[in-house]
């Protein structure tokens, strides 16, 4: 289907057949659509909190024969499962920033089991609130999409990798593990150019300085690891 973006299909690869699906702020509903045309999922939940995007949507799920699947919701955040008890296997949350993913977070509820977090912003407040939490993270992938690098996670309530260290909470318990991943080198690389860029315009003295310092540091450290990884 050309209209899923190769974000969405990397988003789509991290559900297992079988699963119950909401994807939140859905727009026009493309990747429930995919997920089901796919004939993976059991069900999808496409909700949004606006009325227009979800008439698109409404529009969309009938345009593609698939309105047995995907069910179009309008709702704020994620819960109303709760209220209705209904059990999510994987709830959708993406093409949003952290701060905003995680205000939909503290509405966090057992009737979840996981979630595919894909923002437009770092991970790292994401991976905290995983750890904060003691939940897991099952899977980590990056994806080139439109000339950015996006990172996407699928955090496991019951079963995973514990977000331990700051090498986790900065760059994963799993991708700082992979090896000779090229799209893991090039986002090192921007994120210590921007670094560079930040120091350049923060006193030496201050807080952030030394903060900034230390990811540097980290960068550089697993940036040597990749380099030693491509030549043995």
């Amino acid at each position: 289907m050309s209209i899923v973006t190769p974000r969405l299909f990397a988003i789509a690869n991290l559900i297992s057949d079988g699963e119950v699906v909401a994807d939140i702020g859905t727009d026009h509903a493309y990747l429930p659509i995919y997920l089901a045309k796919s004939g993976h999922v059991t069900k999808v939940y496409a909700t949004d909190i606006a009325k227009k995007p979800l008439q698109v949507a409404k529009n969309n799920i009938q345009s593609f024969a698939v309105s047995d699947k995907v069910q179009p919701v309008l709702a704020d955040g994620i819960e109303w499962f709760k209220e209705k008890r209904i059990k999510i296997s994987s709830c959708i949350i993406a093409g949003m920033g952290a701060n905003t993913i995680l205000e939909i977070l503290k509405k966090d509820h057992e009737f979840i089991d996981c979630y595919v977090l894909a923002p437009n912003t770092d991970v790292e407040p994401l991976r905290r609130w995983v750890k904060k939490n003691k939940y897991y993270i099952e899977t980590e992938t990056l994806v080139l999409d439109n000339e950015i690098i996006y990172e996407i996670i699928k955090v496991n309530k019951f079963a995973g990798h514990k977000v331990k260290s700051k090498f986790d909470l900065f760059f994963g318990p799993i991708l700082s593990k992979t090896k000779n991943n090229a799209l893991l080198e090039q986002k090192l690389y921007l994120e210590e150019q921007k670094i560079i860029s930040l120091l350049n315009q923060i006193p030496k003295k201050d807080k952030k300085y030394k903060q900034f310092m230390k990811k540097k540091k980290l960068i550089n450290k697993l940036l040597k690891k990749e380099k030693t990884n491509v030549k043995s």
